[in-house]
């Protein structure tokens, strides 16, 4: 099935869902096509939650059921049809094919529990044609023991567990990575290639949705895989496309999922656009939260994105609060407050480098109250 076809084919089953009816009335898939997706209206977790709030049994049809993490629901279920385990097994091992995984050995330290994690890459792996075990999380000595044993190729896990495994004396000349940033915090990927002892690459994707974008060999940002998603970024508040460069917040049509359909599934989760080869492509991954946003200066600020940057510099990614306020000229004065001893060397121009602002002042305190942004201008 070619992607215009499966996209009609997600809208076609979207329609017949609750969380849908309303949204799609009117809207014929089979005269759909790509670039008219802007037109459909956007979803929000919190409409899905409240969805399964009111039917919490699995649907009809359903044959696979994870959970995950939910602050609304304590544990939000994802629900794949017979259907969408054999089209999602297949999209992904395509996308392994391209990156040259055929043939390979390949230890997966995913969860195989409750979360997807584990399954979404080792249906993929296999399907692509290579020998997997379904290793599971933990026991890094073990890992490393067992890839040394059979020479396994490929590790499959989050980086921090990665650097626990090159630490125990791992070597793996391939790790796919995910579940946690890892490309967007500066020094992060070579600290695990120098353990590890190969090359890292990163990937994108959540329990509702799937893996939707990856890394390819030459590192140069995460890529659309147009056979799992269409991807955009929108200004979270106008809900506009944003020009290429810019922020904003990512938004994903899945087409692995007919069952609980996902159509211009809004993320929350702050990424830069690049359009490339027809693609979306996401150069610095996704490195913070479209929750808040503060203009400061005149220029668009979400907090969260200081995250990666200040993990990248070895301090506590949490540890830290923007605080705004209004000089006596009138103008904007960004306060960095850290939970920590000193500021290290770099970092203001780290944060202008990514942001495009300038920080004014920095205070370091032992405790920090309230959220991760505080605007005294009002």
């Amino acid at each position: 099935m070619d992607r215009l076809a499966r996209f009609q084919e997600v809208v076609r089953k979207a329609k017949d869902h609750p969380v849908y009816r309303e949204k799609l009335r009117g809207v014929d898939p089979e005269k759909l096509t790509l670039e008219d997706l802007p037109s459909l209206p956007p979803t929000t977790r919190e409409e899905w939650v409240a969805y399964l709030k009111e039917n919490p049994l699995p649907p009809e049809g359903a044959s696979l059921m994870h959970l995950t993490p939910s602050p609304l629901l304590g544990w939000m279920p994802e629900y794949l049809s017979q259907e969408d385990l054999h089209y999602q097994a297949e999209a992904l091992a395509a996308y392994y094919r391209r990156l040259g995984i055929v043939g390979k050995k390949v230890l997966v330290a995913f969860s195989y529990h409750v979360f997807a994690g584990g399954w979404l890459f080792h249906q993929a792996l296999w399907r692509a044609g290579n020998l997997v075990l379904p290793h599971g999380p933990g026991e890094a000595a073990r890992i490393a023991e067992l890839g040394q044993r059979y020479g396994f190729d490929v590790l499959v896990t989050n980086p921090s567990f990665a650097l626990k495994v090159g630490q125990a004396g791992g070597r793996f000349p391939l790790l796919l990575a995910g579940g946690e940033p890892f490309t967007s915090v500066p020094g992060f990927r070579e600290k695990v290639e120098a353990l590890l002892g190969g090359v890292a690459l990163d990937a994108y994707g959540t329990s509702e949705l799937g893996i939707v974008a990856g890394e390819r060999m030459e590192k140069d940002g995460l890529w659309e895989i147009p056979e799992m998603a269409v991807l955009e970024v929108l200004d979270p508040e106008t809900l506009r496309p944003v020009a290429d460069g810019e922020k904003g917040e990512l938004v994903v049509t899945a087409l692995s999922r007919t069952l609980m359909p996902m159509v211009r599934f809004r993320t929350g989760d702050l990424a830069i656009a690049e359009r490339r080869e027809g693609r979306m492509v996401l150069p610095r991954g996704v490195f913070g939260r479209t929750d808040q946003m503060v203009k400061v200066k005149g220029v668009k600020l979400y907090p969260t994105e200081l995250a990666p940057i200040l993990a990248g510099f070895g301090l506590d990614p949490k540890g830290f609060q923007v605080v705004v306020e209004r000089k006596l000229e009138g103008t904007d004065k960004l306060i960095l407050r850290l939970k920590a001893e000193r500021v290290p060397p770099g970092l203001f121009e780290a944060i202008q480098k990514a942001t495009g602002l300038r920080v004014d002042e920095a205070e370091l305190v032992e405790n920090l109250e309230g959220g991760f942004l505080v605007d005294r201008r009002f």
